[in-house]
């Protein structure tokens, strides 16, 4: 199987994904988010309320860091592991029309957040493109590494 194909494999296969990005002291922040899958494995999506911190820390500086994995109860899940770190942008949707793309790949994967509270006015939605992707593969061999870049 080729790099990209276990990239769309992990991607396709988890749902949450840690974002990390620099506060407006300098300091590395990281959470967890509910993401979907854009135009191909290298754009993804989430949609957080406007109100958070990450909109105004995206604005100051919209360089991420994403690592989507889960945790392993076993030594045979973990020889199994598939995990992808990498380092890309993100952009806040500018339009009505971005965040409602962004809602639309959200919900196609996740349905039950059509119950969100809130107005749906009150949300935007985040745009992932990834430029590095690390994949660790211990499939292969423990701790195996592969690099794909994607711009």
């Amino acid at each position: 199987m080729q790099v990209k194909e276990k990239i769309k494999e992990v991607i396709k296969n988890h749902n949450l994904m840690c974002v990390s990005n620099i506060d407006e002291k300098g300091m590395p922040k990281a959470r967890s988010v509910d993401y979907a899958t854009g135009e191909d494995e290298s754009v993804l999506y989430f949609i957080t309320h406007k109100a958070t911190s990450k909109i105004k820390e995206f604005e100051n500086n919209n360089n991420v860091f994403v690592v989507i994995d889960h945790d392993c109860d076993s030594m045979e899940e973990l020889q199994k592991l598939k995990y992808i770190k990498a380092s890309g942008k993100a952009y806040m949707s500018e339009t009505p029309e971005e965040t409602q793309k962004a809602f639309m790949y959200i919900l196609k994967k996740f349905p039950h957040l059509k119950g969100l509270p809130g107005d749906p006015s009150d949300f935007v939605g985040v745009r992932v493109e990834l430029d590095k992707v690390i994949l660790t593969d211990n499939t292969v061999q423990f701790g195996y590494m592969e690099e794909v870049s994607y711009r």
